[in-house]
């Protein structure tokens, strides 16, 4: 692993196999080392490349309030600074936000998308599933609080079952080093948090996504996720929906063969030619 300079912030990042480059852009709280189960299954049809983003990992922290407009940037200098735009991008959860504000801000940087559940809840605004935007707001509100308070450890929990993942995910799927990370990472999560334009991804947005887009999710995690799911497939004519049976909010971690099919099936029939 080395680190890359993009703009005068380090990134952490590392690359194996070989083939059409592929790069992975991981969630909150986590690092590259989340990807680690899915790598291997990518690597016999494509270079796979996972950086850290900025704040998580080895990768720099920079003072002052973040915007998610930045990661944007980042993973632009990532495929620009690595040569390996344009790629296929595939992003979980947060970084699935970032990669679909790549797509729509810097299209010709990528081939193909593959996106899991991203959070995008102010979707949900103005619906018949707004009670759901309501309780993932205050639980959020909890979670944040809880890290203001000097108690990482329970926020973490806390978000882990009960806001992004699911009851019983921090015991059952998260390895002691996956929980020490997630830890390690509550400062940057609230950082995060109170961007004021993490979730301003609105559906008039999404209308002008043309990259062609594979929206993964499962059916085994929390509500408000089907609904943002369904809302952003409706507003995304370039998005094309795919269940993973049995899956949750991270398909990386317990279902990695099934997701990689659907990576590597999204990639192979819907290449973008090179810019």
């Amino acid at each position: 692993m080395t680190l890359l300079d993009v703009d005068g912030i380090r990134l952490r990042h590392r690359s194996d196999g070989a083939g059409p480059p592929v790069v992975l852009v991981h969630g909150s709280w986590d690092d590259l080392h989340g990807w680690d189960r899915l790598v291997p299954h990518l690597t016999g049809a494509h270079r796979v490349v996972r950086y850290d983003r900025r704040g998580h990992g080895g990768s720099d922290s920079v003072p002052g309030q973040g915007r998610i407009g930045e990661d944007v940037d980042d993973l632009a200098g990532v495929l620009n600074g690595l040569g390996v735009a344009p790629a296929h991008v595939v992003g979980h959860s947060y970084g699935a936000t970032v990669a679909l504000l790549l797509a729509l801000r810097h299209p010709r940087l990528c081939r193909t998308l593959t996106v899991h559940e991203p959070p995008l809840f102010a979707l949900l605004a103005g619906t018949p599933d707004a009670g759901l935007l309501d309780t993932v707001r205050g639980r959020m509100d909890r979670v944040a609080g809880l890290i203001t308070a000097g108690r990482p450890a329970e926020a973490t929990r806390l978000f882990v079952d009960e806001v992004g993942f699911g009851p019983g995910t921090w015991e059952r799927v998260l390895t002691p080093r996956l929980r020490e990370t997630f830890v390690a990472h509550a400062d940057t999560w609230l950082d995060q948090a109170r961007d004021p334009d993490r979730l301003a991804l609105g559906a008039g947005d999404l209308a002008a996504l043309a990259v062609p887009t594979l929206l993964t999710h499962g059916d085994a995690g929390l509500p408000w996720y089907p609904p943002v799911m369904r809302s952003l497939a409706a507003a995304a004519p370039a998005v094309r929906p795919h269940l993973i049976t049995g899956a949750g909010h991270a398909p990386h971690l317990t279902h990695a063969a099934e997701f990689a099919a659907a990576v590597l099936s999204h990639t192979r029939a819907r290449p973008r030619p090179q810019a």
